[in-house]
């Protein structure tokens, strides 16, 4: 049977970049979590390069990334391809560059010129200072778990330093009454507000690196329970990399991901979730 690693590498597409399933265009997200995935893998090499250099190409004149090479509106995917590049020998500029729009992408209540401006207040409202989708937008846990782990490691500017603060208390303020993490912003549709297992396991990868301290047990217990409730492939990868990158580790959800890989090498024929498996099964992000 493949691997995993031979089934990542034959699904690249011939610019480099990797759809969410074969044969889809090229998506900077699910690029990107390949990259991450093959890494350190010495089989990937010329995959690894070629893949990078996709995603250089798709930079946006303004430093950021949109979902794919042909979207010139830059959003949360600059988060991603920052993730991939920063573990590569890519260019200095464009991590620069890449890292200058993500720290001063405006928010609904801050504008791009005022984060610019380096002078920013510490501020009780953390929803003005943390990550949205895209810029002018509210808030929501899954882009400032990504940016988090995107500029983590890098020499940050005094905006940068005050918007990671924001990040850690934001995350400390969301917690689910049962620990772990929704979506993060309150709508008409939450009346009951339950944690949810990729979420959770992103903001665990980005406490694990800025401030595991405020990495609580309810957490912890929270992705174990949510793994017995929803079986997929992405939540038990993503949920076993979250504990593992903790210390801890689930052996159920363990041989439920190795179970279930396909006969071609993957999950579910889907590029992004063996992705998140290939890097489960490693033990690190």
């Amino acid at each position: 049977m493949p691997s995993s690693l031979e089934y990542l590498i034959s699904a690249q597409n011939e610019a480099g970049g990797w759809g969410y399933l074969p044969g889809q265009r090229s998506v900077v997200e699910p690029t990107a979590a390949v990259l991450t995935a093959i890494r350190d893998k010495e089989k990937a090499t010329s995959s690894y390069e070629k893949g990078i250099a996709w995603l250089n190409r798709c930079q946006n004149q303004d430093g950021g990334w949109g979902i794919h090479e042909d979207d010139l509106e830059s959003g949360w995917q600059t988060a991603w391809a920052l993730i991939a590049l920063k573990n590569s020998n890519a260019g200095g500029n464009t991590i620069s560059r890449g890292i200058e729009w993500l720290t001063n992408v405006s928010t609904n209540l801050i504008t791009r010129e005022e984060f610019e401006n380096q002078n920013l207040p510490l501020s009780d409202n953390v929803g003005a200072l943390v990550w949205p989708w895209l810029p002018g937008q509210v808030y929501w846990i899954e882009p400032t778990a990504l940016a988090v782990l995107a500029l983590n490691g890098i020499k940050l500017s005094p905006v940068a330093s005050i918007r990671m603060r924001a990040a850690i208390e934001y995350f400390r303020q969301n917690r689910t009454p049962i620990g772990g993490w929704d979506v993060g912003n309150a709508g008409p549709y939450d009346s009951v507000v339950l944690p949810q297992i990729y979420r959770t396991s992103l903001v665990l990868l980005a406490l694990s690196v800025v401030d595991p301290n405020e990495i609580i047990p309810n957490d912890l217990s929270a992705i174990r329970l949510e793994m017995e409730q929803d079986p997929s492939i992405l939540s038990l990868s993503s949920g076993l990399l979250g504990l593992r990158t903790v210390g801890e580790d689930d052996g159920n959800a363990y041989s439920q991901i190795t179970d279930n890989q396909l006969p071609d090498g993957s999950w579910n024929s889907n590029i992004f979730f063996t992705a998140w498996a290939q890097m489960a099964l490693r033990g690190y992000f």
